[in-house]
């Protein structure tokens, strides 16, 4: 059944289509998230320019547009194609955010609503990966290689315990993962990508917040 696929991937992309560090950004600090730091408009960015809180409403959201895209897939298509109603709303909402029509196919990057992906198609296995992209991370300190890691870890794990279909599509869009991280893998290898300590840095936001002064 081609058409439950179609239109599974169909309303994910709609729906990714919404890039909440856009509002984010524009509620805090009234401006774009293309014109502050990195200019990416993703979790990380806004994290490391506006500061936690809106760091964290970034990351709900991406992964709110997630969680809806597959509930409405489910209810729409999930009688005929099951939990492949969920594979592709999930993939649709990746390449909606990364692809964004509204934004001339220049979208962010799409690490959270993967992580919403790995986990809502097959929460163990889902869980399994982020550890591993967890240990790149902690190894590395490149954001840019956890990202893809999380797709890398569950495309090995798909070839043992998904169908044939399901890794054939994770391998798709893990190549687009890794089209779009393409420059930091370049600046990797030259020794010019930055490395990013997130749990210190996670650590010295929340001590800025609680060191705030309450006012009165």
């Amino acid at each position: 059944m081609i058409l439950p696929r179609i239109g599974s991937m169909l309303l994910g992309y709609v729906l990714g289509n919404f890039l909440t560090a856009f509002a984010v950004t524009y509620l805090f600090a009234h401006t774009s998230p293309r014109k502050i730091g990195s200019g990416n408009p993703g979790m990380a960015n806004v994290m490391a320019q506006l500061g936690f809180g809106p760091g964290v409403l970034v990351l709900i959201g991406d992964l709110g547009k997630t969680i809806l895209a597959v509930v409405l897939a489910q209810y729409w298509f999930g009688s005929n194609i099951g939990s492949l109603a969920t594979l592709y709303a999930a993939v649709g909402a990746t390449l909606g955010h990364n692809f964004p029509v509204w934004q001339n196919f220049r979208g962010g990057k799409g690490v959270a609503v993967t992580v919403a992906l790995v986990v809502l198609y097959n929460p163990f296995w889902g869980f399994m990966a982020l550890i591993g992209a967890l240990v790149v991370l902690l190894a590395t300190q490149y954001l840019s290689l956890a990202g893809i890691a999380i797709l890398a870890v569950y495309l090995i794990i798909s070839l043992f315990v998904f169908t044939p279909e399901v890794s054939i599509v994770l391998a798709a869009l893990m190549l687009v993962m890794s089209v779009r991280f393409w420059r930091d893998i370049e600046n990797i290898l030259q020794g010019k990508q930055e490395k990013k300590n997130i749990p210190r840095k996670i650590v010295s936001l929340l001590k800025k917040k609680a060191a705030k002064p309450v006012k009165k």
